[in-house]
């Protein structure tokens, strides 16, 4: 039977996390890893987020203004990403759980800083192929290890100038594809049980739950007085996880 604690401490950070993405339209993974990652080991914390960043990202997409456009725009880009995470786990299997921590903790403020000011330049139509096979594979790479792959994806989509709608549309899509690939291949690398499937279903509840109210607050009020706020947790956060990978 699953820890009692294990379960409340999951439930009240997938709500905080949850109510972040609804806010904001990302952050899910990178919060609720950072967190979960302060009291569990990383391939915990990971199987315990599975579905609920699976479902919550195809809910994002789903409600977005234009699906079939979104996939024609970033099917290249999904399909080079979903093979180098299910790549990236099946060769890094075997890592430690201190190298998991710091590469989370550094892209974590790798997020923060690229998130803190437009710094990402338009991509040029002539780099676009190149440079969207790099974050792709990047956010393979990272998300392979870490499940937390919100830089690279950042990176690209801010560097197409997308509007706010499609920006978090294509979120969703590419955040969703890389949730499959782990969902397909942690279990066949034996990081997750059946009941740990059962266990991060049920913390799709609370997850939703925070969704709908960080949704809903985002109507009506503005996410960028709150950006601020955000992101020095998040730079928190990522010094936590260094500093306790560094030093444990």
């Amino acid at each position: 039977m699953p820890d009692p604690d294990l379960i409340a401490v999951a439930s009240i950070v997938l709500l905080l996390a949850g109510a972040v993405k609804g806010f904001v339209g990302l952050g899910l993974p990178t919060m609720s890893l950072a967190l979960l990652t302060l009291k569990y080991d990383a391939r915990t914390a990971v199987a315990l987020i599975l579905v609920p960043m699976l479902f919550s990202n195809i809910w994002q997409f789903w409600r977005g203004p234009d699906m079939a456009g979104c996939l024609r725009r970033h099917w290249r880009f999904a399909v080079v990403l979903f093979f180098c995470v299910a790549a990236t786990v099946w060769l890094t299997q075997s890592a430690p759980d201190r190298i998991l921590r710091t590469v989370l903790g550094i892209f974590t403020l790798v997020f923060c800083v690229m998130s803190w000011r437009d710094v990402v330049p338009a991509i040029a139509p002539h780099r676009l192929r190149g440079f969207e096979l790099l974050c792709a594979a990047t956010a393979g790479l990272v998300g392979g290890l870490t499940a937390a792959w919100a830089s690279p994806l950042v990176i690209f989509l801010t560097g197409l100038r997308l509007e706010r709608d499609d920006f978090v549309q294509a979120l969703g899509l590419l955040i969703a594809v890389g949730s499959l690939a782990l969902f397909a291949t942690y279990p066949a690398v034996g990081h997750v049980t059946a009941q740990d499937i059962a266990l991060s279903s049920c913390l799709l509840v609370p997850t939703l739950i925070g969704f709908a109210a960080g949704e809903h607050l985002r109507l009506k009020s503005d996410p960028k007085k709150f950006k601020p706020v955000f992101l020095v947790a998040f730079f928190l956060l990522g010094i936590n996880l260094i500093a306790g990978a560094l030093f444990a």
